[in-house]
């Protein structure tokens, strides 16, 4: 029953979510509208945690922000259905029978996956119970004293605050701190990134090339416990895949909207992590490589509009209650690492056996044989470098990382690469399927 509950608490901020991007991005095609379902998960919590975050830093209870959120999303449910007698149109225009059965087979034994996991893991893994829920405990349970847990002296009493608020809001609408809160929001994150994995590739493709990208990245071990864990680490991935293919529709539209939304969810994913910073910068990077272009200004103004609020919420929570990040606190001349060849071999050398054996399954083998089997779509999609420049910054970010770290190399690369591989795999899997020959156009 409190597992119901937490799905039920869920739906307000999903509902709210969906709106805003529905008012934001007016396109009403069924491919568009089921692009805006799955972005729904990172604006309706997104956004949701921003204010969550101001209203008890203000000294407001977090209960009447929950009550008030979800009064507000219901009502404007019913008045866009009632009063503006709101219809939508079929999310898939007549998908083929076989691949359909063969993604509602590979979505209902995933949701099993995620389950399973749950039931094993209630509590997450350990990063869970020392960075995440024990922050959203503190808000939920600390009242006027919820501060009390940036006194914290282990692990990174600096993280932002989007899982914390999350299901503190979760728990303050169950009325109590349920490990069932924390695991339906991950649940739902993990199935929204397949969602929006889907409907992007399907979006820019077809059905077909959208089933087969789902598949292939739901039926990875690495997916489900990465989600499960109940770390940031997919949400993160879920916003960076978002921004990055926004970007790339409006690359193929024109439609200077979706830079709002698309500097939204940038600016969301500086608040899921610390390394969503990075994301901000690789992100904001490619829009003013567009706004080099006199036309593409408009868009890249509406970009910041979007990127506004969370990058100043984020910027005042690091300035005015974080503690200082171990890794930039930490002693010690960058220069003498920088200079030291040795540390650079560890990378490359660990990378390289990370990503051998990233999702357990042999992906990139699987990956290099897709591309010689399939080939490449001769149907070109405009504007792919986008992708490809926001995942290499993201990666050239974390080389420094690792290279100016000051924790022993190995164990930091053995311990934290690959969660961070999987920060920009779902974007990846978007620019290989869009890539890709699609199965329905093979002769």
């Amino acid at each position: 029953m409190t597992l119901l509950l937490s799905f039920a608490a869920l739906l307000p901020r999903l509902l709210l979510g969906f709106w805003f991007v529905h008012f934001i991005w007016n396109a009403m095609d069924g491919k568009s509208l089921l692009v805006k379902v799955f972005l729904s998960g990172g604006v309706g919590f997104g956004v949701s945690s921003l204010f969550g975050f101001l209203w008890i830093w203000l000294g407001l209870p977090l209960a009447m922000y929950a009550i008030l959120e979800s009064i507000v999303a219901i009502a404007l449910t019913g008045w866009m259905f009632f009063a503006r007698r709101l219809r939508f149109p079929k999310l898939i225009d007549k998908p083929d029978l076989v691949w359909g059965s063969i993604l509602a087979a590979g979505v209902f034994i995933f949701a099993l996956n995620l389950f399973f996991y749950a039931l094993q893991y209630p509590h997450g893994r350990p990063d869970a119970w020392i960075n995440w829920n024990v922050v959203a405990r503190f808000i939920y349970l600390g009242g006027a004293d919820w501060q009390a847990t940036f006194l914290r002296q282990w692990d990174h009493p600096d993280y932002p605050l989007f899982v914390a608020v999350t299901n503190a809001i979760t728990w303050t609408l169950i009325r109590e701190p349920s490990t069932w809160g924390s695991v339906a929001f991950h649940f739902v994150n993990t199935f929204f990134t397949a969602g929006l994995l889907f409907s992007l590739v399907n979006r820019f493709r077809d059905f077909k090339q959208a089933v087969l990208a789902t598949m292939i990245f739901i039926s990875l071990p690495f997916t489900v416990g990465q989600g499960m864990r109940q770390y940031a680490d997919l949400l993160l991935a879920y916003l960076i895949l978002a921004a990055g293919g926004l970007t790339l529709l409006y690359l193929q539209t024109k439609e200077t909207r979706l830079a709002v939304l698309a500097g939204l969810l940038a600016g969301v994913s500086g608040w899921a992590k610390n390394e969503g910073l990075m994301a901000i910068v690789g992100v904001s990077v490619v829009w003013v490589l567009l706004a080099l272009k006199k036309e593409e200004r408009p868009a890249f103004r509406n970009y910041i509009f979007g990127l506004a609020f969370p990058l100043l919420v984020t910027t005042l929570f690091k300035l005015f209650l974080a503690p200082s990040n171990d890794l930039l606190s930490a002693h010690g001349s960058p220069f003498d690492k920088i200079l030291d060849a040795e540390r650079y071999l560890i990378i490359f050398r660990e990378a390289g056996v990370m990503l051998r054996k990233l999702g357990g399954v042999g992906l990139i083998g699987l990956i290099i044989l897709l591309a010689l089997v399939i080939g490449r779509s001769a149907n070109r999609v405009h504007g792919m470098w986008v992708i490809a420049v926001v995942t290499l910054l993201q990666l050239t970010a974390y080389f420094g990382i690792f290279l100016l770290t000051p924790n022993d190399q190995t164990w930091h690369l053995n311990t934290s690469l690959d969660r961070l591989y999987l920060h920009v795999l779902p974007l990846a899997f978007l620019w290989l399927f869009v890539w890709l020959k699609s199965p329905q156009k093979q002769p």
